[in-house]
């Protein structure tokens, strides 16, 4: 019979089980250590990979470097679109600007068409008398590519895209992770442009996108109304519009049989996520292709709004 342990027995036990502890996350660490060490020798050649320990110095450098925008030289590398590196107080940010004048059309619509809203029969798609009010320069159009579809700490958002209307004109920005180090200063932005523009305007986004988005802001304490904003989410609309004549209310197929929209050659979202880390590994991932597919998303959230609620 196995005797119950007495008061001695249990603080020796659990003297072990620290003691256990603490060599496990000692080998963890040195474990971490070498994986950062072979990330770094694969980054750079022989000659100029850090030693082991001046880890952080290479990651340092490397930081730099995309701050000044000298990508490493990577045979066969992707290279990102025209874009700008903002400098900010907390780290460099990849960012890209478009801008497009009311009267450009996108598929069968105009981007203007969507300032022209019937607010009754938007509320009633909506299922939200508040929306019967809304003001189209207040919405914030977004969409995101992440690492995965799983949610979590681990799903990191690497392409933050969203559009809005500025006078005459409708504003198309980009954001992209360049490296994992720049996530604060793309997640200040984001923050700043929902404040400034109080109702996203997202497809699935109630549910997936300002999700991943609120938990990486968490892991950074920054704050953002990105769960609390009256958020119009049109796949929900589409539904109910479209639900009895399409073979599915997918984004895709909504562009093609009522927005006029037809993708040529668009790199599917399932793909974005092995893209980015091809990317992020050596430079070959077709990370292009995904800021083309997210662009081409944010627009037909313009179009779309105007097809279902607009006074056309």
């Amino acid at each position: 019979m196995v005797k119950p342990h007495g008061p001695g027995q249990q603080r020796n036990s659990g003297g072990a089980r620290d003691k256990l502890r603490r060599a496990f996350q000692a080998e963890q660490s040195r474990r971490s250590a070498e994986a950062l060490d072979g990330v770094a020798e694969r980054a750079q050649p022989a000659s100029e990979a850090p030693t082991r320990g001046d880890v952080r110095a290479f990651l340092r450098q490397r930081r730099a470097r995309l701050a000044a925008g000298r990508d490493p030289d990577v045979r066969g590398a992707v290279e990102l679109p025209a874009g700008e590196v903002v400098l900010s107080r907390h780290g460099p940010l990849w960012r890209r600007e478009l801008r497009y004048p009311l009267t450009h059309r996108h598929g069968d619509l105009a981007l203007g068409a969507a300032l022209q809203l019937d607010g009754e029969r938007l509320a009633e798609l909506a299922k939200e008398p508040a929306f019967a009010a809304v003001d189209p320069r207040r919405c914030l159009f977004l969409d995101t590519e992440t690492t995965g579809l799983s949610g979590g700490a681990g799903t990191v958002v690497f392409n933050v895209g969203f559009a809005y209307f500025r006078g005459e004109e409708f504003i198309v920005e980009q954001l992209f992770l360049r490296d994992f180090g720049e996530e604060e200063a793309m997640l200040r932005h984001v923050a700043g442009r929902l404040w400034q523009f109080p109702v996203p305007v997202s497809f699935v986004g109630k549910s997936y996108d300002r999700h991943r988005i609120a938990t990486r802001m968490a892991l950074h304490k920054l704050r953002s109304p990105v769960l609390t904003a009256p958020h119009l989410d049109l796949y929900y609309l589409a539904r109910r519009a479209f639900g009895a004549e399409l073979p599915d209310t997918r984004l895709r197929t909504v562009e093609e049989l009522r927005l006029g929209v037809h993708r040529a050659d668009d790199l599917p979202g399932s793909e974005a996520p092995a893209a980015f880390f091809d990317w992020i590994r050596d430079h070959t991932g077709p990370v292009d292709r995904v800021l083309e597919h997210n662009r081409l998303d944010v627009l037909s959230l313009c179009t779309l709004l105007a097809r279902l609620a607009g006074r056309i």
